[in-house]
C-alpha cells in the first residue's frame, strides 16, 4: 500500500466493518488464493461496472474490487514483486474483509490518523 502505509506501520483495525466501505478506502481482508492478511484500496463495490479484459465486469452483492495503490516500479523499488489485487484474484467477497485500518500508532515519526476516502468528485 506504498506510500500510503508502508512496511513497518503499525495499524490499529476496526473489526467492526460488516460491509465493505466506500470506494477509496483501504481494508484488512484474507486474500482469496492464500488467506494471507492484505491491505488494498477498495475501488468498487456491489453493482459498480469495472474495467475487466476488454470489457466491464459487474460486482455483485457483497462483492469489492480491491487494488494496490503502489505502481509496479514503487513495488519493485521497494524490493516486493508485482502487486497483487483484484486484477489477479478477482472481486472479493465480503465474508473475507477483516476490517478497516484507521490509525497508525507507529513507527514515532509516522503516528496519526489514516486519512478518510475523499468523496466522489462530482
Amino acid at each position: 500500500m506504498l506510500p500510503a502505509i508502508a512496511p513497518g506501520d503499525w495499524l490499529l483495525i476496526d473489526p467492526t466493518t460488516r460491509h465493505w466501505p466506500r470506494p477509496g478506502s483501504v481494508v484488512l481482508f484474507r486474500e482469496p488464493e492464500t488467506g494471507e492478511l492484505a491491505l488494498k484500496r477498495v475501488v468498487g463495490r456491489a453493482g459498480d461496472r469495472i474495467p475487466f479484459a476488454g470489457g466491464y465486469l459487474v460486482l455483485g452483492p457483497d462483492e469489492a474490487w480491491l487494488a494496490a495503490d503502489a505502481s509496479p516500479a514503487v513495488a519493485a523499488a521497494a524490493g516486493f514483486g508485482v502487486p497483487v489485487d483484484s486484477s489477479r484474484f478477482g472481486p472479493v467477497p465480503v465474508d473475507l474483509l477483516v476490517g478497516r485500518p484507521w490509525f497508525r500508532y507507529g513507527p514515532p515519526g509516522r503516528i496519526g490518523r489514516l486519512p478518510r476516502p475523499s468523496p466522489p468528485a462530482s
